[in-house]
């Protein structure tokens, strides 16, 4: 079966296992569970002795607690990612065989922190920084200090770089003609590539 929390895939085989075990603790349990989870993809920090309190009555080990929590972060993040309504959610994985009071829990916290979670894993997102300018200008170069007859063209680049945070920042360089046709050569191959993907 596909679940649009797995992006439309099947759920992995050890998400299975973990909805079976969380499916031991209490509603209430599950719901304080996500919200420990929840506050970690925010830019908390795991509680990891509340979380021990909180699994106590299932005799969770050490492996059970991590297995529970990355179901949890699996499911929200999925849910986040893909927008999935909180009722589809809550009918997906009552089909996984989580109880209905745990899937309305997990659906509230999700309506209630949507949006911050969506904003925190965008943040997440590996963003390349941008070029906002470019300036070149082509010296020909007759002599220098050390050699009386140089006759050869350099390439003075001048790249602006726009940073994720703003600030631009300029990355001047020098090349030789032969490295400028090398590298202007590579960006026409790489642009032309680009283009074919059509994204």
């Amino acid at each position: 079966m596909k679940f649009r929390f797995c992006g439309e895939l099947d759920a992995p085989d050890w998400l299975l296992r973990e909805i079976s075990s969380l499916a031991k603790l209490t509603n209430i349990r599950v719901k304080l569970l996500a919200l420990q989870v929840i506050d970690h993809l925010l830019g908390g920090v795991l509680d990891f002795e509340k979380i021990g309190k909180l699994v106590a009555p299932a005799n969770y080990d050490v492996s059970d607690v991590k297995g529970a929590i990355a179901a949890l972060q699996f499911i929200i993040v999925g849910a986040a990612k893909y927008d999935v309504p909180d009722d589809a959610l809550s009918q997906e994985l009552q089909q996984l065989g989580l109880p209905k009071e745990h899937c309305g829990s997990l659906g509230r916290s999700m309506r209630n922190h949507r949006t911050n979670i969506r904003k925190a894993l965008e943040n997440q997102i590996l963003k390349l920084p941008g070029v906002s300018s470019l300036d070149w200008r082509v010296d020909y170069i007759l002599s220098s200090s050390d050699l009386r007859a140089v006759n050869a063209p350099s390439i003075q680049m001048c790249i602006n770089v726009k940073d994720n945070d703003g600030t631009t920042t300029a990355r001047p360089f020098e090349v030789s003609a032969e490295k400028f046709r090398v590298l202007y050569y590579e960006l026409k191959a790489a642009q032309t590539i680009m283009e074919g993907l059509n994204v």
